[in-house]
């Protein structure tokens, strides 16, 4: 999308937002005396707490599997469009067309962020606590057949606001090894982690199963026996290789298409800043 920021601002103003609206979730930490415990609710006490809080008294029901019924699911496409004259990227709000890089710098770009924020998104608080990020491992790996940088990332968030809980994002940062500077980020919610670890090959592999047998000898001296009658055989293999699994139009994965364009992903685990489970989001902590 051509508003997007770079991957910095990016990943860092998602996490803020993420921070912000995550409330008092995450793992338990130590409490003041002037801090109230975290509650700990059910998942239809949870729901139900989210309800009064945005004063919604009655839900409407979904749409029914019966045509007949008057909520009926609607399955004809040519019904399934309401807005129909979205607002053309390129025309100003007032009418005018851009047509200069500073118009759309200046003018047309604020106004597409200002509308996402206002119909899509939301806005940032003005209260968002500071999230403070740690490197904690860095790898070299290869997505497709093009070099990557891997981070793994750990975001703290700063609630002094509320002490009695605290709140750690887990992210994977990737990046194609040849960037010169700041990339585009593409954002993905899921488990964090390695997209494709760098393994010890060759002589590395060799080392690792010498000691392997080396200590199951220690535990078990009969297993010398059994490593002599099957000397090619090795604990410990390199993951054999296996084609990529296509896209549905048969195209490369998408991660390999974004770092192959010069694009970067990120991986986050929601799961890191609150369970998928209401029973867990007031204060139960989500080990990652």
């Amino acid at each position: 999308m051509p508003f997007w920021p770079k991957s910095s601002v990016v990943c860092n103003g998602l996490m803020i937002i993420l921070c912000a609206s995550s409330g008092a979730i995450g793992q338990t930490s130590r409490q003041t005396p002037a801090t109230p415990p975290p509650v700990t609710f059910s998942a239809e006490q949870d729901r139900q707490n989210m309800l009064d809080q945005l004063g919604i008294k009655t839900v409407r029901p979904g749409y029914s599997g019966n045509d007949k019924a008057p909520n009926h699911a609607n399955y004809d496409e040519s019904k399934a469009n309401p807005f129909p004259n979205l607002p053309d990227p390129l025309v100003l709000n007032n009418g005018q067309r851009v047509n200069t890089p500073e118009m759309w710098r200046n003018i047309r770009r604020p106004e597409l962020i200002e509308m996402f924020s206002k119909y899509v998104y939301g806005r940032v608080p003005e209260n968002v606590p500071k999230v403070s990020w740690t490197v904690t491992t860095v790898d070299h790996e290869m997505i497709g057949f093009t070099a990557v940088i891997a981070k793994d990332l750990i975001g703290e968030v700063d609630n002094s606001a509320y002490p009695a809980i605290s709140v750690k994002i887990h992210m994977t940062l990737v990046t194609p090894a040849n960037a010169k500077g700041p990339v585009p980020v593409l954002m993905m919610f899921g488990r964090a982690g390695f997209p494709n670890p760098n393994e010890p090959r060759g002589e590395e592999m060799d080392r690792i199963n010498r000691a392997w047998k080396a200590l199951m000898v220690e535990q078990d001296p009969s297993l010398k026996e059994v490593f002599a009658k099957h000397p090619a055989w090795n604990p410990v293999r390199e993951t054999p290789f296996q084609l990529p699994q296509l896209n549905e139009d048969g195209d490369p994965p998408n991660t390999w298409q974004l770092v192959a364009a010069g694009w970067g992903f990120a991986l986050l685990d929601p799961a890191s800043i609150q369970a998928d489970d209401g029973a867990a989001s007031r204060g139960e902590s989500s080990d990652w």
